[in-house]
């Protein structure tokens, strides 16, 4: 897990965040800030986009069933566009095809919802952790 003095005191890594479950990402917001993280919240997959184009986090986390376009299709436009984004998916369930799926549009990972908050501040440092 990715402790708050793991970073530089000058260095606080960014996360941009579209999650439609408004509690789960107050959850998940709040987790990474205790973490250190600059959290930016986005309503939809095109704020997620132009977010990411105008912070440049370290990660992207996207609900695959965000209201204007899937996840999925966000993050293939993410990286069609900067294939060094890192994209975590979050699903409310999550099955083998999923997971293929995920492989396929570029994600860095794909959590479901139900493994919570831990599952996902696990799976953003991994994928932290390998670039």
């Amino acid at each position: 897990m990715l402790a708050r003095d793991e970073f530089p005191h000058f260095f606080r890594p960014r996360l941009v965040l579209a999650d439609h479950n408004s509690v789960q990402a107050a959850l998940t917001c709040r987790q990474f800030r205790r973490l250190g993280w600059e959290v930016h919240l986005a309503r939809n997959g095109s704020e997620a986009r132009r977010l990411a184009r105008r912070l440049a986090p370290q990660v992207i986390i996207l609900d695959t069933d965000l209201r204007d376009e899937s996840g999925w299709l966000t993050c293939a436009k993410l990286l069609q566009k900067n294939p060094d984004n890192k994209v975590v998916l979050l699903a409310d369930r999550v099955t083998d095809s999923m997971g293929d799926f995920a492989q396929f549009v570029g994600a860095a990972a794909l959590v479901a919802r139900a493994a919570g908050v831990r599952a996902l501040v696990t799976e953003v440092s991994d994928t932290v952790n390998a670039a």
